[in-house]
């Protein structure tokens, strides 16, 4: 199940089950008082009941840090309601979108060494995430806390409710949305703030939109999504919008990634999106990560492993060729490098994809074509 949907809808379908089945039982049995008196009890307590309360409250209880303004909201589960401060290991956990894996999630948590995780988001569920990570998974070490800031007015990031417990996080995790939330609404100062975490040496993740917001170059939506089939036909559109952001990972210099990747045909894109980043920052290589649904990547002291369901798989991709971009003209690229990555590969990062079995690929007016695989 993915994550970016909210599980409370689960709990209270449970909950409705359980009430339907009390309601049967009480037309079966005595009507004598204590009977009654006993349903009518535990049918209370059932509704008014939350199983992740067995792992603290949803709300967090009163902190050094403010209240929440209009416009952002606090939500969670603390396992301690005291700050902590472990001595942390820095990791980037990247996923694809659609189901999480549960064992790249792990590591995830476990680099925060029982820390306090932050999952910042500008839609969705305040405690999706935080049941998940305390309560689902069962990494070695359980996390501190897990809390959801939710900046449903992304230009109200810099909220103080916010920014207080974000500084205290020892794990920070991008849910999906919309990216441009993320690239385009936050404030530039909240954008510095995320930027400091890797040089702190904390771990940090993110999945669809926010793995993609990761990357030194990212495709950014502000203008809406866009097909491989438009990309490709003219890489000069208004929609093939790619932003520069200030708080990408060093793990991801150089580096462009892409979600939802084989099922929703991104190939022809996230080319385009890599012709755009090569020429605007004049690198002599770029590199692009596709992610297949369910598909993680970790990078952790300088090694990745690769975690993904059967069938599905990251992609990297290595643009070393000439790029020349013009007003209504198809995209060409030569020297375009491909390379498959199956469930536990892993190896050095960044992947010298040049030394490994890999295709070669060259887009001719607006079309993929795909040569011999080249055996390195």
């Amino acid at each position: 199940m993915s994550l970016d949907k909210d599980l409370d809808t689960l709990t209270k379908s449970s909950i409705q089950v359980t009430l339907q089945s009390l309601n049967a039982l009480s037309s079966r049995v005595s009507h004598s008082p204590i009977s009654r008196v006993l349903i009518l009890c535990v049918t209370s307590l059932l509704s008014c009941s939350d199983p992740s309360q067995e792992m603290g409250p949803r709300v967090a209880p009163a902190t050094e840090c403010p209240d929440p303004s209009a416009g952002t909201s606090v939500g969670g589960l603390y396992g301690n309601t005291q700050n902590v401060d472990p001595e942390t290991q820095r990791a980037l956990v990247l996923m694809g979108g659609g189901r999480e894996d549960d064992r790249a999630a792990k590591l995830f948590l476990e680099a925060t060494n029982g820390g306090d995780i932050i999952i910042l988001r500008a839609s969705g569920s305040l405690t999706s995430y935080p049941n998940y990570f305390m309560s689902i998974l069962s990494p070695h070490i359980s996390p501190n806390s897990a809390l959801t800031l939710l900046t449903s007015s992304p230009q109200k990031a810099m909220d103080p409710a916010i920014t207080c417990r974000l500084k205290r996080a020892e794990g920070v995790w991008l849910a999906g949305g919309n990216q441009w939330d993320y690239l385009g609404e936050w404030p530039q100062e909240f954008k510095m703030l995320l930027g400091q975490f890797a040089t702190d040496n904390v771990p940090v993740g993110g999945t669809s939109a926010g793995a993609v917001s990761l990357g030194e170059a990212a495709f950014d939506a502000q203008y809406g999504t866009i097909s491989s089939q438009q990309a490709l036909a003219d890489p000069l559109d208004q929609k093939v919008s790619v932003s520069y952001p200030t708080f990408f990972q060093p793990e991801l210099k150089s580096t462009l990634v892409d979600s939802h990747f084989t099922e929703r045909n991104r190939e022809g894109r996230l080319l385009t999106f890599l012709a755009r980043f090569k020429s605007e920052k004049d690198r002599q290589t770029v590199v692009g990560i596709g992610l297949d649904e369910g598909v993680a990547l970790v990078i952790k002291q300088d090694q990745f492993e690769v975690f993904a369901p059967t069938g599905r798989y990251a992609w990297i991709y290595e643009l070393s060729g000439p790029v020349s971009l013009t007003t209504d003209a198809k995209l060409t690229l030569t020297q375009v490098v491909r390379l498959k990555l199956t469930d536990t590969a892993k190896g050095s990062w960044p992947v010298q994809v040049q030394s490994q079995e890999s295709d070669e690929l060259a887009v001719i007016n607006g079309v993929i074509q795909g040569m011999a695989t080249t055996h390195h």
